[in-house]
């Protein structure tokens, strides 16, 4: 999820005008979105009446039309086409991407590694040495560890969910699981300790 689109106003009529206004707004390039289909469907006389709009999420043939065009086939004269290499961090774990792309204006072909970032522990606010706090409030859907397991740097500890997202904690380093603060379906404020890994 890249963004949430909240309106209100005195009913439900003046709401979705509201709505199809600042869903039109929107300006969001490179990447495909669900705008035309929300669009699509606040236009619909079901919304209108406050109905359920599963015929409409069913009929491939109603979808097919909120579909975006395919893509043109790639031209074979496009010229010299180049790949990078990338270090890439996510939630702690490094990944390395290959872009394949069109050459940079002077020729130069970058082939930078990023900097590796060491996870903060202790929400930034140096907390106990092994601590491992919560970056974030909200609900432990999942816990991948015992105590007393023993753990990579990396690791899957626990996934906790805000605001309908997942958000996978891992280990900031290897070591073993001394203590455990979170179990499955719990809620966990910002701060709190998750686990302690010495």
């Amino acid at each position: 999820m890249i963004g949430k689109l909240i309106v209100w106003d005195v009913d439900r009529e003046a709401s979705t005008k509201r709505m199809l206004r600042a869903l039109g707004e929107f300006e969001i390039g490179g990447l495909k979105t669900l705008i035309p289909f929300h669009t699509a469907l606040l236009a619909t006389e079901q919304w209108r009446n406050g109905e359920t709009c599963r015929d409409l999420v069913e009929d491939k043939e109603w979808l097919k039309q909120l579909a975006f065009p395919a893509a043109a086939p790639a031209d074979e004269d496009q010229g010299e086409t180049i790949e990078r290499t990338y270090a890439v961090e996510v939630s702690g774990r490094k990944f390395d991407v290959k872009v394949i792309g069109a050459p940079t204006p002077n020729g130069a072909t970058p082939v930078k590694q990023a900097p590796r970032r060491e996870r903060k522990v202790g929400g930034g606010g140096g907390g106990a040495p092994g601590q491992l706090a919560s970056p974030i409030q909200g609900t432990v859907l999942k816990v991948a560890v015992k105590q007393g397991a023993q753990v990579e740097e990396g690791a899957l500890i626990c996934v906790i969910e805000a605001m309908k997202m997942e958000n996978e904690i891992t280990s900031p380093s290897a070591g073993t699981v001394e203590e455990l603060g979170v179990s499955e379906g719990g809620a966990i404020a910002t701060g709190d300790t998750i686990a302690v890994i010495k």
